[in-house]
């Protein structure tokens, strides 16, 4: 499909180039509504106390319902693209979109005075001289006050109701007040009903269109809509909007995020006619089949006018192909004591259906049509999934098969736009979990914009819908009876707008709120809600899903915690709600989880905390109108919750960096996590590769792996391919195996190593990915002798003997005097502590003086901290890393000859440990470099050599495993290969820099500065990473210590790193393993050789 909005193309790159000063505006407006007087058209309800009462959460608000935007005919609608894809915008509907340029005025704390001195929302009030504000878009983002950033606390006093922030860098109590005119479309003003729609604002909002009173409400991530009818007028119209940051509402919103003002979502009109159809609830029953069954669709009528009416109701089945299936119709009269009808219309004995699931997203559509005799005068779309999901013993089921629940957990942020999620970096999300095989969304912790669910429909992802409420730092909220129906709103405001759509399968209660009545009360409004359909709920928050769940679920459980419960928790299925905290450098042993998921007979799969890092551009940037991205290093200026409250170290919740736990970066970039989890969560197992014969598994729940797949091979001469090919996949049904012939010709010798890859290619392009893209990989090492092929993917491959050195002929002559030896082309002294003085190659300096090599254990990742948020980020380490960045060095024997070499023996001591460097040089200029290691402790983070080679030797390639960075835990989606790049092109950009760069597995290192290469080959297990920052950069608190990857300071020189052992990064950052046994550090001696050999381009 070459649709232009289904890809992330250059609209979105200019999106993120958009000019700050667009959206900067200055941070107070001293300059005020001119006075109009006019006369009131009624008295306005609201009070201020309504803001801090947590029984009054709304005010003329219409009942919340599905998603559904009305046309005139159908005709009329099937020509809008909205039709296909019901995310886009509509252009040809009933519908005026009100997003775009508001007048808008701000006032830093409402409580010491009126937030306008002026009836701002008066018909003909002048505010000419205010500023403009695009909505949708969180006021700080424009430079309004400052973004907070909160977690397990509130950013004011716990007093629910009320609000009393507290003394910090941001403003106390803001109030954000909008205006904007629009013309009311022709025809809307008479026979009409008028509707105005806001799809969310933060985080409780007054509304006036006209000058008079339309409404109040709370709840910063549920749809609100206002029957604005009787306040329109034809033509020239205005709306006035006031946003309050801060309301009782706010106890209910204290997720782990930034904290946001103003309208984030879309603002729009709909006409309907004056009775109309006002809901819409589409169930089916399918048979065991699942192939057939029937269709209910439940209308509501609403005719709150009370008039005498006769309408025909008729609903038309089409075919995911868009041909029509079935009609039914009939015939409603409405007299004048009918405020509101129901009906409902069926479809019976459905056959030759296909099913929806996430691997196959068959959509049907159903039209509903409401007509005047024979004239339609309104006419909406649907697009529905047939599917059933059931439990049994303890196993969740999608149509019959049970499914395993592969997830992350997503929260709506944009870098520049704060919780403003534009349609592209909505399609930009779903298309890359799609591309990484991520098949389920938990919605943490509020409901998304409803066109984000016509996504997950369309593209095929299961959804646990999440509710909006989730008081972490006031439990005793959920057994107030007095926040009951504040609870139960917020929850059934959710369902009944998404309950047709078929990719949400579980409904979340909200999150991390304890227990109580009101979660009880929450739980059976759901069920209450969903007749005629599956309706499974989650509640984490109360002793693991015990009560109010049908799930049993837990949040970063250790792997040793997951093996005890493979057979459900709490008796019920297990789901783990949060897992694999991907903060920094992580997401390691993932495949262990995975490993016990799919063994299990009672886990049904888990949700990764999370999908983007919460990065946001410096808002004190945006409002200067300053560049938002480095033009020398293209770095972004991201910024994290440090960087704008004074309050930090974890302090009544203000926890620095804590919200930067993405898989994915802000800007919406591949990563090395995205490439493992991409390993981990395929869909297909390849089992083993002997005599050339592959066994493929198929782990689909629906898909024959040879309707959509086919399979390519590569042999790799060390890392170089040789031979490429392509076969086809034959029929292997889910849950089954297949063995394929791979008729490679190359001829497998002992003079090299020798890889074969295997990737599963899509058939054909997607509305995801195109055509060749590769779903999974896997490599196996070749022998000469035919036997079983290695998995490369295997954390134990990188361990295992790759080769020794060839022996080097001996030719030319070496001298040596005092501590320098010279040869043809190259000399290199050693100091007296046995540091590499200077080392060139014909004049050319290949190291940096005096500057190693050294033993350096040093590693700094959040994954590292013993405890949440462990102040001064310390990690549980016998040698603490301020110690292990360097060692005392000696000179253990001096340069000496032996035969045509020279022999030097040098070692480097670090507490109870001593390790050794043996170099033999030769007279052709090679150096072999011996390292014996020697570890006291399996918690040493890493047992190595720290070098710095000279400024200039900028090109990279290497033979390891690549080409993202990969850890021993954290590796199998990483493949053995020949790589080229650039120093500062490995380097990893993260919130908080931290240690980064490393590749498993180094056979050969190649660094050039255009002139000069040095050659680095290896014998042993190295692991290796370079960069132009020292570790000294990294050796802070690393959550709350408030460095960005744009304050390091960039050397010419480059930083190698040489490792035999780095600890696994595990995920210890917000509970689960800091490692995993197989993973720790090994003890005792442990040696690796580095060949050097410097040549001339």
């Amino acid at each position: 499909m070459k649709q232009k909005h289904l890809f992330w193309g250059a609209a979105v790159a200019l999106t993120f180039l958009f000019s700050a000063s667009a959206i900067a505006q200055p941070r107070h407006t001293k300059k005020k509504v001119k006075k109009v007087v006019e006369a009131k058209a009624g008295v306005c309800p609201f009070t201020d106390k309504w803001v801090e009462d947590e029984t009054k959460f709304e005010d003329r608000k219409e009942k919340a319902h599905a998603t559904f935007v009305p046309y005139s005919s159908t005709a009329t609608m099937q020509q809008d693209d909205y039709f296909k894809f019901p995310w886009l915008t509509p252009k040809h509907a009933n519908y005026l979109l009100l997003n775009g340029k508001w007048k808008f005025h701000y006032t830093a704390d409402w409580k010491q005075g009126k937030p306008e001195k002026d009836d701002f929302w008066a018909d003909n009030a002048d505010v000419s001289s205010w500023k403009e504000l695009q909505v949708p878009l969180n006021w700080e983002m424009a430079g309004y006050d400052v973004p907070v950033y909160n977690n397990v606390g509130y950013p004011f006093e716990n007093k629910p109701p009320f609000i009393t922030a507290f003394k910090d860098n941001f403003d106390k109590n803001p109030v954000g007040s909008y205006r904007r005119n629009f013309n009311l479309p022709e025809g809307w003003e008479t026979g009409k009903r008028v509707f105005l729609h806001f799809d969310g604002a933060c985080s409780a909002i007054v509304v006036w269109v006209n000058g008079k009173y339309a409404g109040y409400s709370q709840g910063a991530n549920t749809d609100a809509d206002f029957d604005v009818t009787n306040l329109v007028r034809k033509g020239d119209n205005n709306v006035s909007v006031r946003v309050y940051r801060w309301s009782d509402g706010s106890y209910l919103e204290g997720q782990d995020m930034w904290h946001l003002g103003g309208i984030h979502r879309d603002v729009y009109l709909v006409a309907t006619p004056k009775t109309f159809v006002a809901d819409h609830y589409i169930t089916s029953a399918l048979n065991k089949d699942y192939t057939s069954g029937n269709l209910n669709v439940d209308l509501t009528i609403n005719n709150a006018s009370k008039e005498k009416s006769e309408k025909t109701l008729e609903i038309e089945l089409l075919d995911p192909q868009g041909k029509s299936v079935a009609k039914q119709s009939a015939q409603v009269a409405m007299t004048a004591k009918d405020a509101q009808k129901n009906c409902r219309l069926s479809i019976d004995n459905l056959t030759g259906l296909k099913a929806w699931t996430s691997e196959q997203p068959n959509l049907y559509t159903v039209i509903v049509r409401q007509k005047a005799g024979n004239k339609e005068e309104m006419v909406f779309s649907t697009k529905y999934g047939f599917r059933e999901v059931t439990i049994k013993d303890k196993l969740v089921y999608v149509n019959g098969k049970r499914v395993f629940f592969k997830g992350v957990n997503t929260q709506d942020i944009h870098p520049l736009y704060g919780h403003a999620i534009d349609v592209e970096t909505m399609l930009r999300d779903v298309i890359l979990m799609k591309q990484a095989n991520v098949n389920t969304v938990r919605t943490s912790h509020y409901p998304r914009q409803a066109k984000m669910y016509a996504m997950f429909d369309y593209y095929g992802l299961y959804c646990m819908n999440e509710a909006d409420v989730e008081c972490h730092n006031n439990h005793s909220l959920s057994n107030n009876p007095t926040w009951r129906a504040a609870y139960v709103d917020r929850t059934e405001r959710m369902v009944l707008r998404d309950r047709n759509h078929p990719s949400v399968v579980f409904w979340s209660l909200g999150n991390e709120s304890g227990g109580g009545d009101n979660f009880q009360a929450t739980y059976d409004k759901v069920k209450e809600l969903l007749p005629g359909r599956d309706a499974w709920v989650h509640y984490e928050g109360y002793n693991h899903g015990a009560k109010y769940s049908d799930f049993g679920s837990d949040m970063y459980p250790r792997i040793e915690v997951v093996k005890k419960q493979m057979n459900g928790l709490n008796d019920k299925p297990y789901f783990i709600c949060e897992y694999a905290h991907a903060m920094g450098q992580a997401v390691g042993n993932l495949q262990e989880y995975w490993d016990l998921i799919e063994a299990s007979t009672g886990i049904t799969g888990g949700c990764i905390w999370d999908w983007v890092d919460q990065g946001i551009y410096d808002t004190r940037r945006i409002r200067k109108g300053l560049p938002l991205k480095d033009p020398k290093t293209g770095l972004h200026y991201y910024t994290s919750g440090y960087d704008y409250t004074k309050m930090n170290n974890g302090y009544r919740g203000f926890q620095g960096d804590f919200m930067s736990n993405g898989i994915i970066t802000p800007g919406r970039e591949w990563t090395a996590k995205l490439t493992e989890v991409k390993y981990v969560y395929r869909d297909v197992n390849f089992e083993s590769f002997y005599s050339r014969v592959l066994t493929l598994k198929n782990k689909c729940a629906f898909t024959n792996l040879a309707d959509i797949y086919d399979l390519s091979y590569e042999v790799l001469r060390n890392g170089v391919s040789v031979e490429k090919n392509q076969v086809a996949i034959p029929s292997v049904l889910p849950g089954k195996t297949c063995d394929i012939n791979i008729p490679y010709t190359t001829a497998v010798d002992d003079k090299a190593e020798y890889v074969i890859t295997f990737s599963l290619i899509l058939k054909k392009a997607t509305s995801w990915s195109k055509q060749g893209y590769e779903m999974a990989q896997q490599q196996f090492k070749l022998s000469a002798e035919n036997v079983a092929g290695t998995s490369v993917a295997d954390p134990t491959f990188v361990q295992k003997d790759h080769g020794k050195l060839p022996a080097i002929q001996e030719k030319g002559k070496l001298k040596v005097k005092d501590n320098t030896i010279t040869g043809k082309d190259f000399s290199i002294t050693f100091a007296e502590d046995g540091t590499l003085a200077n080392w060139t190659y014909r004049n050319t300096q290949l190291v940096q003086p005096n500057a190693g090599p050294d033993f350096n254990g040093f590693r700094r990742i959040a994954n590292d901290n013993v405890n949440l948020g462990a102040t001064g980020g310390v990690a549980e380490n016998e040698n603490k890393e301020e110690g292990a960045l360097t060692g005392k060095k000696m000179m253990v024997k001096a340069p000496k000859k032996q035969g045509k070499t020279v022999i030097v023996e040098t070692a480097v001591t670090n507490g109870k440990d001593t390790h050794q460097i043996a170099y033999i040089i030769y007279p052709n200029g090679t150096v072999d470099m011996k390292v014996t290691t020697n570890n006291s402790s399996e918690e040493t983070r890493k047992i190595g050599i720290a070098m710095q080679f000279a400024p200039g030797f900028e090109n990279v390639e290497y033979y390891a495993k690549g080409p993202w960075s990969n850890y021993i835990d954290r590796q199998r989606g990483s493949l053995l290969g020949l790589y080229k790049t650039t120093v500062d092109g490995m380097f990893e950009e993260q919130s908080a820099p931290q240690t980064m760069g490393d590749r498993q597995g180094l056979r050969q290192l190649t660094l050039d500065n255009n002139n000069t290469k040095l050659q680095i080959t290896t014998e042993g297990m190295v692991a290796f990473s370079l960069s132009h920052f020292d570790d000294a950069q990294f050796n802070y608190d690393v959550f709350y210590g408030g460095k960005h990857p744009y304050d390091l300071v960039r050397s010419n020189q480059i930083f190698a790193h040489f490792d035999f052992w780095q600890r696994g990064i595990g995920n210890r950052s917000c509970g689960g393993d800091s490692c995993l046994p197989q993973y720790m550090t090994p003890t005792g001696a442990h040696e690796f050789t580095l060949r050097f050999t410097p040549m001339a381009k």
